[in-house]
């Protein structure tokens, strides 16, 4: 008989199922790419294993479209946004702002600071940062700044398609499914 999941937890051979951070664009994409398959994402919402920070929630709420919907009732339901009363959340935002705001540099090479995007100061770049960093959650964004500042503070990002891969939206349909005479 299988040891059940929590003893294998503590002794360290299973790995607990890791807490997702996205952006606004990561959920844009997924909804666009696979409006039919939301579910499982929903499924991930409520199990507290996909959040967002308050930023980018209001940046969802400025759309028109389902997504804004979906949006507005997970956080109904499941508490999705991750509001930035804690003071270490408060203090580490401050702390990526003030370091990676106007520029950033990598090695040699200097890029661009989140506030050179569209949004500017209200950019909710450095809030999806800040949250993977100090709750130990994977980043889900494609925008490049976010995905420097990630490396640069050890936070792991992956882009909205890896994302997609890892939660299954995205299956690779087997060759030859569903062939007759084989």
């Amino acid at each position: 008989m299988a040891p059940p999941r929590a003893q294998l937890q503590e002794v360290g051979l299973m790995k607990e199922e890791p807490i997702y951070v996205c952006d606004a664009d990561a959920l844009i994409n997924l909804y666009q790419h696979f409006p039919n398959k939301f579910r499982a994402l929903r499924d991930m919402v409520a199990r507290n294993k996909v959040k967002i920070p308050e930023g980018v929630y209001r940046e969802l709420r400025r759309k028109t479209d389902r997504l804004r919907r979906y949006v507005e009732r997970w956080e109904r339901d499941y508490q999705f946004v991750i509001r930035f009363k804690d003071r270490r959340l408060r203090e580490e935002l401050a702390r990526i702002e003030r370091k990676y705001g106007e520029r950033i540099a990598v090695g040699k090479r200097a890029y661009n600071g989140f506030w050179s995007s569209r949004a500017g100061r209200r950019s909710a770049d450095p809030q999806v940062v800040a949250v993977g960093k100090v709750r130990g959650g994977i980043v889900v964004s494609d925008d490049l700044a976010v995905r420097m500042v990630c490396m640069l503070e050890g936070v792991e990002c992956i882009g909205w398609s890896e994302f997609a891969r890892r939660i299954r939206l995205a299956e690779q349909l087997a060759l030859f499914q569903n062939r007759k005479g084989g």
